[in-house]
Formats: C-alpha cells, sequence, structure tokens
C-alpha cells in the first residue's frame, strides 16, 4: 500500500526490470524474517551487497536491509514533501494521477567484470539525455543517476544517488543483469491500495519520506489458483520503514 505524500526510490531489473525508488507499496513477499528457514522466506542481511547474494537462495523471495534514517536526514525529506515540489514536467499529468516520477535506463553490458568504474563505462538513458545509438555522446551511468536526483537539495541528492548506486552495484555484481531501470517517485496519493504479486523480475525499494513499504510472509497469504493474492492475514505484514532497503523476486 502506497500513502499519500510519500518519496522513494527504486531499481528495476530490465527485462527482469530495473530499480526503482518509491514511496510505500503492498507487494507480494512471502516469508518470515523470523523464520529464514521456512520454505520461502524474507531474508534479514547487514548490507545491500548481502541483500543481493541472498537472491540467488531458491527459498528467499525477499532480502530486507534495516537502515534507519539519521534525523537530519529524515526530517529533510519530510520538510521537502511538505514544501509541496513541483517537478519538471509535472503539469503534463493528469490532475487525478497519483504519482510522479523521474526515470533511468542503466545498462551494463558494455563494462568489462573487472573494470574498476562501472558507472561511468555504463550508459544511461532517459528524459533530457541523448537516445541509445548517438555514438560517442550517450551519457554515463552517472550522468543518468544525476539527472534523476537533480530536483532535490544537493543534502538529500547525495543520499539517494548514494543509495542508488549501491543497489545497482550490489545488484549488478549477484544477479547477473545487465540492464536496470532507476526511478524516483513522488507519491502524491493512494497507489497500490490493495497486496498483489509484482510483476517484475526483481525490484528493490526504498522510501524517504512517508509511512513505508508493506510486505507480507508467504504463510499468511492466501492465494487464488492462478497465484494472485486474494487476502493477507494482518499478522503476516512486515512494515519496511523510510531508510530501510527491499530488494524482492517479483511475480515473472
Amino acid at each position: 500500500h502506497r500513502p499519500r505524500e510519500a518519496l522513494e526510490h527504486g531499481v528495476q531489473e530490465e527485462g527482469a526490470r530495473g530499480v526503482e525508488i518509491a514511496a510505500s507499496k503492498r507487494a507480494r513477499t512471502a516469508a518470515s524474517v523470523e523464520a529464514p528457514d521456512s520454505e520461502a522466506s524474507i531474508a534479514l542481511c547487514a548490507s545491500v551487497a548481502d541483500a543481493a547474494a541472498a537472491l540467488a537462495d531458491t527459498d528467499c523471495i525477499a532480502a530486507l536491509v534495516r537502515r534507519p534514517l539519521g534525523e537530519d536526514t529524515q526530517s529533510g525529506f519530510a520538510e521537502y514533501i511538505e514544501s509541496r515540489p513541483q517537478w519538471p514536467n509535472i503539469d503534463e499529468l493528469h490532475p487525478l494521477e497519483a504519482t510522479c516520477d523521474r526515470v533511468a535506463v542503466i545498462d551494463f553490458s558494455d563494462v568489462a567484470s573487472d573494470d574498476t568504474d562501472p558507472l561511468e563505462v555504463a550508459r544511461g538513458y532517459g528524459r533530457n539525455l541523448p537516445p541509445r545509438g548517438t555514438a560517442g555522446k550517450e551519457a554515463s551511468a552517472k550522468a543518468a543517476i544525476a539527472q534523476v536526483f537533480k530536483v532535490l537539495p544537493e543534502s538529500l541528492r547525495m543520499v539517494a544517488a548514494g543509495d542508488a548506486i549501491s543497489l545497482l552495484l550490489a545488484l549488478r555484481a549477484h544477479t547477473g543483469r545487465q540492464q536496470y531501470i532507476l526511478r524516483m517517485e513522488l507519491v502524491r496519493g493512494d497507489t497500490c491500495q490493495k497486496w498483489h504479486c509484482d510483476q517484475n523480475i526483481c525490484r528493490s525499494l526504498v522510501t524517504y519520506a512517508g509511512p513505508g513499504t508493506i510486505t507480507a510472509r508467504e504463510g499468511g497469504v492466501q492465494r487464488a489458483p492462478n497465484g494472485c493474492v486474494d487476502a493477507v492475514r494482518d499478522d503476516a505484514a512486515v512494515h519496511i520503514s523510510a531508510g530501510d532497503f527491499l530488494i524482492m523476486k517479483g511475480g515473472t
């Protein structure tokens, strides 16, 4: 479930799809933080790298890193949301549109496995960036990341961009995927109000302002024959707070 007035960032694998930054969301994640040996588990990890590595376990459907935001950072993001920021091109949205976002595709396809600066070699594509195929003019992944977060005040931009870089590098190292979608999302209304099975191969979420993301242990999920979520017991819900990293396997 996504609440009103929130800011999040995420990464989703493309094809799998990429990395996403966003606000709160009820999404499919079945397992137990307390019982990692259960048939399907949410792994509680110490770092983003450990969380990405945990996905290789077939019984792990999600990985969680508890990382409370510092007081100054938390208040900074809250004040930013309270200021009701007007992002470029926001006037293109329908008045009832619940979210607006800034997106870039990050492509590591031409990066060698031993490259010391993969984000400088990787390419980035999106609004206000050169399109694919413009030889010699394509933007680096670093430039694309900077473009996504440029609307934030500098101190907040450094936090969100640093998180995105950590997620991208960890997922590339441990999933073998080469393309990701990086998304920063400003949630202005209620979206994803129902429990559902996520339709990305992999999605990571970090909330910066707002109640956070809600996911669930599989043992408390009631599914229809086609796998869709019918209901979730209240005691199966796991609350992902602002600042925490959540990486989920999806439904495809």
